[in-house]
């Protein structure tokens, strides 16, 4: 009888053991898969990031199925939002114009890879980064994001067949500046300048009055404590020092009035949108 009850319980157990064998390779399995992706993402991440130096665009792209899309939302300092809806092409696009862009550095940094969840052929993957836009001469914005990513197994390998980002600007230091001016008459009238520029994590307006005073073919400009001389050629000249260095060539006072903003605020704007 004791024989009997040690050889049902060995034989129930091996049953036991047998049926939940398959469930523990694929634990084991998908721990392993949930492992190789997030080292994938970080390879995504490094091509996306070496894009402007390595100028592979096909390595950035090997990671997305060809009928992927994507939701893309922008908070910017202003206080504005931007919704985006797009796709595999429109992600190519953007890519070529990294690539148009001279100059540019991508920092794009995972600061923390929150959730990977493997279940049969699909997966997701959650993560925050910390980016940083660079051009010279151009935009320098900082930021956060955080990105979710849905991918699906194909063949062997693993793509991307949805992203999710939600980007927050935390500081802009230099973009697009908005200039309003108020002109008095008469070539040797006033100008006041009023110019909203961004100043880290909001933007600033600033109000500069620019007083002009003809001396033969020459006009001179003084604005702030800098003074500049408009030759009769239509020459920008700054007076520095006793030097002059030139700025630009003006045809009108209003391309003067510009030409100066942009120099005052060459370190803030990389383009001036004038408003009347």
């Amino acid at each position: 009888m004791n024989l009997l009850i040690k050889t049902t319980f060995y034989l129930t157990l091996m049953a036991c053991m047998i049926a939940l064998a398959p469930a523990r390779i694929s634990a084991q399995s998908d721990a392993e898969t949930e492992k190789m992706l997030a080292n994938q993402l970080r390879a995504f991440v490094n091509a996306y990031t070496n894009l402007p130096n390595s100028k592979n665009k096909a390595n950035v792209l090997k990671y997305f199925s060809k009928d992927a899309t994507s939701n893309i939302f922008v908070f910017n300092i202003s206080g504005l939002s931007r919704v985006t809806n797009g796709d595999y092409n429109g992600f190519e696009a953007y890519l070529d114009n990294l690539l148009r862009t001279p100059g540019i550095t991508l920092g794009y940094e995972i600061a923390d890879l929150l959730d990977v969840e493997v279940s049969g052929n699909v997966a997701t993957l959650v993560y925050r980064v910390n980016y940083e836009t660079k051009i010279p001469d151009g935009i320098w914005v900082k930021g956060k994001e955080l990105v979710s990513m849905a991918m699906e197994k194909k063949g062997d390998e693993w793509k991307i067949v949805h992203y999710t980002f939600m980007q927050v600007e935390d500081e802009k230091l230099k973009g697009t500046c908005l200039c309003e001016l108020f002109t008095a008459d008469g070539e040797d009238g006033e100008v006041v300048a009023k110019t909203v520029v961004p100043s880290g994590r909001s933007y600033s307006t600033k109000f500069d009055n620019m007083e002009f005073r003809t001396t033969g073919s020459d006009q001179m400009i003084k604005v702030q404590d800098k003074y500049y001389k408009r030759a009769g050629t239509g020459k920008l000249l700054l007076i520095n020092d006793g030097e002059e260095v030139e700025v630009g060539v003006s045809n009108s006072k209003r391309e003067t009035v510009i030409m100066i903003i942009e120099n005052l605020y060459k370190d803030s704007c990389a383009r001036i949108k004038t408003k009347n």
